[in-house]
C-alpha cells in the first residue's frame, strides 16, 4: 500500500514493473527520466529513473525545473488521484489535456505502447 501523494506511489510502481516479466520484455528499450509533477495541495515532483527498463532511481525533487529529465508529466493532484483510483482512464487523461507531457513527442509516440504500459501500471498500486 502507498499514500497517495508520496514517494511510496513511485516506490511501489517500481517494485511493481521491476518484478513484471511482460514489462521486462517491453520495456527494455526504455532508457529515460521521467518527472511526475502534483498540482496544489499536494506540490510535489516525483523523479523516475528508468534504465533498459528498470527503475532504477526513484526520489522526490523540489521541481521539475530543479532536475534535467526526458520527460515531465504535469496534472492537478484531482487528476493524478482519478488515474491511480482508477476513476480516469489515463490514456483519457493524456488525450485530453488534464495530464501535460513535455518531452521529445517523437520519442514518446514511438515508445507509446511501454510509456502507456508505465500509466497503467500506477493503477495496480494500492492506496490509502
Amino acid at each position: 500500500m502507498a499514500t497517495f501523494g508520496t514517494i511510496e506511489v513511485y516506490e511501489e510502481m517500481a517494485k511493481l514493473l521491476n518484478s513484471d516479466p511482460v514489462w521486462a520484455e517491453k520495456g527494455k528499450a526504455i532508457s529515460y527520466s521521467m518527472i511526475y509533477v502534483y498540482g496544489p495541495p499536494v506540490d510535489k515532483n516525483f523523479f523516475v529513473q528508468f534504465e533498459e527498463g528498470q527503475m532504477t532511481e526513484v526520489r522526490e525533487v523540489a521541481s521539475a525545473e530543479a532536475e534535467p529529465a526526458d520527460f515531465v508529466l504535469t496534472g492537478a493532484t484531482e487528476v493524478w488521484r482519478g488515474v491511480l483510483d482508477k476513476s480516469l482512464n489515463p490514456t483519457a487523461a493524456l488525450t485530453r489535456g488534464q495530464l501535460k507531457v513535455k518531452g521529445k513527442m517523437t520519442t514518446l509516440l514511438k515508445h507509446m505502447n511501454a510509456f502507456s504500459y508505465v500509466i497503467d501500471a500506477m493503477t495496480k498500486i494500492e492506496l490509502t
